[in-house]
């Protein structure tokens, strides 16, 4: 199927995931530890279609909820899960689909794709087009997940604009005791979210990067 046009680039990773998560069946390795196809499949339905059990990854009173819910999704069949979510949101979701989602259908396309015998260090060809929607979203996601750094961190995405996370003292970006990244735009946002398979460069002389889930 190819790429529509004027399709969102959380559509188009959304289409291009299931493709893959339909392809490599339930079984297969992912980039999240301890996670199969399966698992992720479960999880992408679960936050579109059940916030009440989705807020237990956050809540952890509300967990044993959340694995009650994951366990009778787990055990339907796979592929009409798969079938499920990539039908697309509905509701507020789906006003919400590009915001929502623009990283995490890239971060969890790339989840997969990258796991597989030969493409861990492969990444995902991106349009010119395609670079920007990804950094428009992920710009106001990594200084969150770089929040708890003990000094500024400037990251430097190919092309684009750059961000400068805890900067809490409005510290110069050119100044001592600064932590800069650099590289391709989905390198980055993989880095930013804790997948080592990314190529970026880092210069962090002090050890002053933290990363943390959001």
């Amino acid at each position: 199927m190819g790429r529509v046009k004027g399709m969102t680039f959380a559509s188009d990773q959304r289409a291009s995931l299931a493709r893959l998560l339909h392809d490599l069946g339930p079984d297969a390795q992912t980039l999240c530890e301890g996670w199969t196809t399966r698992d992720l499949a479960v999880h992408l339905v679960l936050r579109e279609t059940r916030p009440d059990a989705a807020v237990g990854m956050f809540v952890p009173l509300l967990s044993g909820h959340l694995d009650k819910v994951s366990a009778r999704l787990a055990a339907q069949d796979y592929d009409a899960v798969v079938d499920r979510w990539a039908a697309g949101p509905s509701g507020l979701f789906q006003v919400l689909d590009k915001a929502l989602n623009t990283v995490e259908h890239f971060v969890h396309h790339e989840d997969v794709r990258r796991a597989q015998p030969g493409m861990k260090a492969q990444p995902l060809p991106l349009t010119v087009a395609q670079q920007r929607q990804l950094w428009a979203a992920a710009k106001m996601i990594i200084p969150r997940l770089l929040s708890t750094s003990q000094a500024p961190v400037v990251v430097v995405p190919d092309g684009l604009s750059r961000v400068v996370a805890a900067d809490k003292a409005g510290v110069s970006t050119n100044g001592a005791n600064v932590a800069h990244v650099a590289g391709p735009v989905g390198e980055i946002v993989l880095w930013a979210y804790g997948r080592d398979v990314a190529t970026v460069k880092v210069s962090d002389e002090y050890g002053v990067i933290r990363r943390s889930s959001i």
